[in-house]
């Protein structure tokens, strides 16, 4: 007798702990079995115990049981907000001067947003009805890579981790939840549809992206002109800036790249990247587009992601534009500009007060008689507590925007950007709704956002 695995997921596509993650097994032998519960122990790659799961067969004819392990991995994975290369720093300062940057990828550092695991399977029986049931452990085992991923499933069928965020084709993508609005790549449109973004050219990016089973070797990016005329073509050796392209550890599966202006400027210099400094610095810059690629060429053969596309917009608003970086619903951190009107409030003001008699009580002698002033206190307050909030809007924007949006109303990880730090804040919005052309014709979205920690009070 052994138990065995009946269905498995892939051992080298990212599996998403979003959903349900369903292990099936089963006895080989049928046959009479007494207090038979199948054993399943859940590893890190290292072979340190994480949990050990029991169940029961579903029944004495039907000798199968799932184990679904999708909460028991999801408690040890969380996303990383640090600067691999520069570890006191956030991870939106990659290649910025100042944070190593002659490096603007790094590695998971904080936090292992995906992880290896290695599942054993055994049994335990008894040899009669009142018998004590003993373990047989490790009787099969196999290994699954792990990820955050909500899977938006409107209608459509349970699916597994494809390994669309390990760039090895494509249409394979960053882990980011930028929107495609329909527009051909600029470099030509064999190269798809892009993903847009609307950047300040002082502003930071990062993209996140699954480095485990990819095949990308180089980054690849051209700057246009408003015409659509090419200013130069840039390449980034990852293997050269920070980033691994062999990992072979949870620090090195998802692997971070800093892509805004802010950080590609800086990072040309440090590095002395000519034909970068050449493409961020010109002043007819109006969008760049990049992907990851096997190859420096130039070409669809050697293509390994879907083109991401950054439109450079100042503003024109007269308000102070607030940027805004989240966790989206990938697991990866995407940034968002709000150009509208903000108001930043004091809440759920608190007080702590006693009331003092007036007069100089403790102080009187056989000189100093009793007195008080006009000025004195009864109740005086002793400390104040209050809840620091701020309401940030949108310019009117594209309704391709939605779901890019909806992942900062159900973000778990929100920050305020100010310069190279981030400030945490928490969503307070109860409802998001989604607004249309048809319906709402000019789209704008507002959110309040509470700072998670409150200020600090006289």
């Amino acid at each position: 007798m052994a138990a065995q695995f009946e269905l498995i997921p892939s051992t080298s596509n990212f599996q998403s702990t979003a959903e349900p993650l369903i292990i099936q097994v089963s006895e080989a032998v049928v046959a009479t079995y007494y207090k038979y519960r199948f054993i399943l122990v859940v590893k890190d790659r290292d072979g340190t115990e994480l949990a050990k799961l029991k169940t029961h067969m579903l029944s004495a004819s039907n000798q199968v049981a799932v184990f679904d392990i999708s909460r028991v991995l999801d408690d040890y994975l969380e996303p990383n907000l640090v600067n691999g290369n520069s570890t006191s720093a956030n991870v939106l300062t990659l290649g910025r001067t100042g944070f190593t940057p002659a490096s603007i990828i790094c590695n998971s550092y904080d936090g292992l947003p995906a992880r290896q695991f290695e599942l054993e399977l055994g049994h335990e029986k008894a040899t009669t009805a009142a018998g004590v049931p003993s373990e047989t452990l490790d009787e099969a085992s196999t290994t699954l890579y792990a990820f955050r991923d909500e899977f938006i499933n409107d209608g459509q069928a349970y699916a597994r981790g494809d390994g669309s965020f390990q760039p090895s084709e494509v249409t394979d993508n960053f882990l980011s939840s930028a929107p495609d609005l329909g527009v051909d790549a600029r470099i030509g449109s064999a190269w798809g549809k892009v993903r847009e973004h609307r950047i300040g050219t002082d502003q930071a990016y990062v993209l996140a992206y699954g480095a485990q089973g990819s095949t990308a070797q180089y980054v690849v990016i051209r700057g246009f002109e408003a015409d659509g005329t090419t200013i130069a073509t840039a390449t980034l050796d990852i293997d050269a800036v920070g980033g691994d392209t062999s990992p072979d550890n949870d620090a090195e599966a998802i692997q971070y790249i800093g892509v805004g202006p802010a950080n590609l400027e800086e990072h040309a210099t440090a590095a002395s990247n000519t034909n970068l400094t050449t493409l961020i610095t010109d002043a007819d810059l109006a969008y760049y587009e990049l992907y990851l690629s096997s190859s420096t060429s130039v070409s669809t053969t050697f293509q390994e992601s879907v083109v991401h596309r950054f439109t450079i917009d100042e503003g024109c608003s007269i308000y102070e534009r607030k940027q805004l970086m989240f966790l989206n619903r990938h697991g990866g951190w995407d940034c968002f500009n709000f150009d509208q009107k903000s108001e930043e409030s004091l809440t759920g003001i608190e007080r702590t007060s006693y009331n003092r008699p007036r007069g100089n009580w403790d102080r009187v002698t056989t000189s100093v008689d009793w007195t008080y002033f006009g000025w004195e206190r009864g109740v005086t307050t002793t400390s104040v507590k209050a809840e620091k909030q701020i309401r940030v809007s949108t310019d009117y924007i594209d309704e391709g925007y939605n779901l890019h949006l909806r992942d900062i109303a159900t973000s778990r990880a929100v920050f305020l950007v100010e310069g190279t730090d981030l400030i945490p804040v928490v969503v307070t919005d109860s409802e998001y709704l989604f607004k249309t052309s048809a319906n709402d014709k000019l789209i704008s979205y507002s959110f309040t956002l509470r700072y998670s920690n409150r200020p600090r009070l006289k």
